[in-house]
């Protein structure tokens, strides 16, 4: 099992602790916080930046965020992604669990009405919540016993409540997912689902850190630019870099690949619906058709470890 790199913590109160536009955020950016921690996590804590940071980069400051607005901040301006699984895409606990322990740690959101006393970090008001969750310990294939999980509002203020990164029984985060309000009307997630975003897996980041000393053939040497690895014959994109969005073939998903020079289902790192923000850095001609008579355009991101067919791919342009 491989587990994400453990992030520093970060506390999101007071209100006075994120001021935005004279507007004190504090109470109401856990998922910006989350996000944040998962940013440091994602990054080995190259890029930390601050929960209130991120919630301004959403340019949000009325109510609490999405987890598709903090995800496209995380890309766009931290070069990490993060699959987004909400709505009618949501994720099995299952599903969930295969994902953590290949080191894709999550910002999970859900109500503290599902939580034990212990871990109402909030008070005893049930209010929708988000945390990052790290990594899992014991238990077995099907289930955990527990998780690692940094919740924003865990700063010590209240006696008796866990504070910090604390070991969550996996029950009790199952139980805080489910409790998870949709509407005003008060209608929850229910059991068997989350909403979750998952940054990418370590080994494949991994992987590009160490290309300059592995074997590798003519596409797959790395060549060191500003602001980009470009690996398989890739050179930057024009503009630099490119914003473009996930389009597949209706009712389908677009599947995004370690490499551009082979079709292979090993490959495959993740498979993102339509809309999904993806920046190009880079881009090569050199790449595998994926069917008979398509071309052999791809396009990576910056590290050159995550590719898509130019096929799967609608331009919006520009670096912003």
């Amino acid at each position: 099992m491989v587990t994400a790199v453990r992030p520093v913590f970060q506390k999101q109160g007071p209100a006075t602790n994120c001021v935005i536009e004279g507007e004190a955020l504090g109470w109401r950016s856990c998922t910006a916080y989350a996000m944040a921690m998962g940013i440091d996590s994602a990054t080995a804590g190259a890029k930390r930046p601050s929960g209130c940071k991120i919630r301004k980069l959403t340019g949000d400051t009325v109510k609490g965020l999405m987890l598709s607005q903090v995800a496209e901040v995380a890309l766009r301006d931290y070069d990490v992604r993060v699959t987004v699984k909400t709505g009618a895409d949501t994720i099995s606990p299952a599903s969930a669990l295969r994902q953590i322990r290949i080191g894709r740690g999550f910002v999970l959101q859900g109500n503290t009405s599902g939580l034990p006393k212990k871990l109402q970090s909030g008070g005893p008001t049930p209010a929708n919540h988000a945390v990052w969750v790290n990594e899992v310990r014991g238990g077995n294939d099907a289930a955990p016993k527990e998780a690692l999980v940094y919740d924003p509002a865990a700063d010590g203020r209240r006696d008796g409540i866990d504070q910090g990164p604390t070991w969550w029984a996996w029950s009790d985060l199952l139980s805080f997912a489910a409790a998870l309000e949709l509407d005003e009307n008060g209608r929850k997630l229910g059991p068997g689902r989350l909403y979750a975003g998952f940054i990418q897996a370590r080994p494949i980041e991994e992987e590009s850190a160490h290309l300059h000393a592995a074997p590798a053939d003519a596409l797959s040497v790395a060549i060191q630019a500003p602001d980009v690895i470009l690996r398989f014959g890739a050179s930057k994109t024009a503009p630099f870099p490119d914003r473009q969005r996930a389009d597949p073939p209706a009712g389908r998903r677009v599947n995004i690949r370690r490499r551009p020079d082979r079709i292979e289902p090993g490959d495959i790192v993740d498979r993102v619906r339509d809309g999904t923000l993806f920046i190009a850095y880079q881009k090569t001609t050199k790449g595998a058709r994926p069917t008979a008579g398509a071309s052999r355009v791809w396009y990576g991101n910056r590290r050159g470890t995550e590719w898509i067919h130019e096929s799967g791919l609608r331009h919006i342009g520009g670096p912003s």
